[in-house]
């Protein structure tokens, strides 16, 4: 069986990066951040269901020529497991994704940020409950010490500001969005080992949008089209390379080296390089609770990785 171009090798500086799970997952988040700012900030032009489904529709017209041919040669693997792939897509494109962009148009980015910083813990607690996944007190220690520094950012250094925070209706369906991608993190290890890679990327994608075709013609018909425009065509075209297939397949990769419950303290680093991406790109003024949230974030993610490692999946 030929090697899928998609599958991680050395060969090549894309390759190197695939073979690293820590940096793997890494840049994951850094893609995530940046879709997250986009959808946020084009929630008035680009409809949600209509962003998801056109944006992963896409990402498997893309993955398509790379998996065809293993596909056609792993049929009788994806048949075999094909209601755990579509579970499997429900929950990280549909419950997941396509859920937080409905939520992003109700509540504000701070709120988000927040619910956000509870990923990692509703990945462990999971893990735990389903699998009976084994949790160091290190590891504990590393997604306390990550979560103050998410809460120093997102407090901007006055802790006040976490205690006076308004929720409304969208934050639960934020917090629905977070619960499934925990899911999908925990439930990723009963996918087949020997499907490539790239045929379970495709699956994923084209499963996620076909169940999302009600979705769309429902908020078609009763709220508003997609409509066609240069920010519209750029953002699902940016989400479907980047986020749909890239920073999926790097997601992959790190849970299934490292597990789900040490790979989703990384989620945290979706809050830093938000931060960061602001100051760079939008004028934000670095101030002192910036660092201190940056290097607890950074410190936290060391702690479990210097003592978990291993620990995982």
């Amino acid at each position: 069986m030929g090697r899928s171009p998609l599958r991680p090798s050395s060969d090549g500086l894309a390759m190197r990066v695939l073979t690293s799970p820590y940096l793997a997952v890494t840049v994951a988040m850094l893609c995530w951040a940046a879709s997250t700012v986009v959808v946020r900030g084009l929630r008035e032009e680009v409809p949600p269901m209509g962003l998801s489904f056109w944006r992963t529709l896409l990402g498997a017209a893309v993955v398509l020529p790379f998996a065809w041919r293993p596909l056609v040669q792993q049929i009788h693997l994806v048949r075999r497991h094909f209601w755990i792939i579509l579970v499997l897509s429900f929950l990280l494109f549909v419950g997941g994704n396509a859920v937080l962009f409905l939520s992003l148009q109700y509540t504000i980015a701070i709120n988000v940020g927040v619910l956000n910083s509870f990923e990692p813990v509703l990945i462990i607690v999971a893990a735990w409950a389903i699998f009976r996944d084994r949790v160091t007190a290190n590891q504990i220690a590393g997604v306390v010490v990550s979560l103050l520094g998410v809460f120093a950012l997102i407090a901007r250094g006055d802790p006040r500001a976490i205690l006076a925070l308004d929720f409304n209706a969208g934050d639960i369906l934020v917090l629905f969005a977070y619960v499934s991608w925990a899911l999908y993190a925990v439930y990723l290890r009963l996918a087949p080992r020997a499907l490539e890679q790239g045929v379970m990327l495709f699956l994923l994608l084209f499963l996620g949008a076909l169940m999302m075709i009600p979705l769309y013609l429902i908020e078609w018909a009763v709220d508003r089209p997609m409509t066609w425009g240069l920010p519209s065509i750029g953002a699902v075209v940016g989400l479907a390379l980047f986020s749909s297939v890239f920073a999926v397949y790097l997601w992959n990769y790190a849970i299934q080296r490292l597990g789900p419950s040490l790979a989703g303290i990384f989620v945290h680093l979706i809050v830093a390089f938000t931060v960061i991406m602001a100051i760079a790109f939008l004028g934000e003024v670095f101030a002192w609770f910036h660092g201190l949230g940056i290097a607890l974030i950074g410190a936290g993610i060391y702690l479990s990785i210097y003592r978990g490692r291993g620990e995982g999946g």
